[in-house]
């Protein structure tokens, strides 16, 4: 009996990026939350995407450097996700994101107190950024 080639399923979105305001009532400040998650999910934990966050100048570089397994052994599923909130970011900015093999999605975002707005970004591109929590 003759075998099929094995198709790879191609997934062109691995990561959805949340760029949001938030206001924090403990500080009485807006912050913007970035908010990383896998579209994929995982059936047995809760995983963390480990991320190295970076602000220079106008650019924010999120460099992906993989998963990390819970700390608590208490079985869950879902995506993997990173969050961290940054304080007073204001105007335009490129964003830079990076995976592993060092492959890089490029984006513009403009941040004000009330809104994020996506400008510009890649065609072919691994991480796709949205401003609304419901979307991702």
């Amino acid at each position: 009996m003759k075998k099929g080639k094995r198709v790879k399923v191609v997934f062109p979105i691995e990561y959805r990026l949340l760029v949001t305001p938030v206001y924090k009532e403990r500080e009485k400040q807006i912050v913007t939350l970035f908010g990383l998650r896998t579209i994929n999910e995982f059936s047995n934990f809760h995983y963390e995407i480990i991320v190295e966050p970076a602000i220079s100048d106008k650019t924010i570089r999120l460099d992906i450097r993989g998963l990390r397994a819970p700390q608590v052994t208490i079985p869950g599923s879902g995506p993997a996700v990173f969050r961290q909130e940054f304080p007073d970011l204001h105007g335009t900015y490129s964003l830079v994101v990076r995976k592993l093999d060092k492959q890089e999605n490029f984006f513009t975002i403009n941040i004000t107190d009330k809104s994020v707005t996506v400008k510009d970004s890649d065609e072919q591109r691994f991480c796709d950024v949205v401003t609304n929590p419901e979307e991702w």
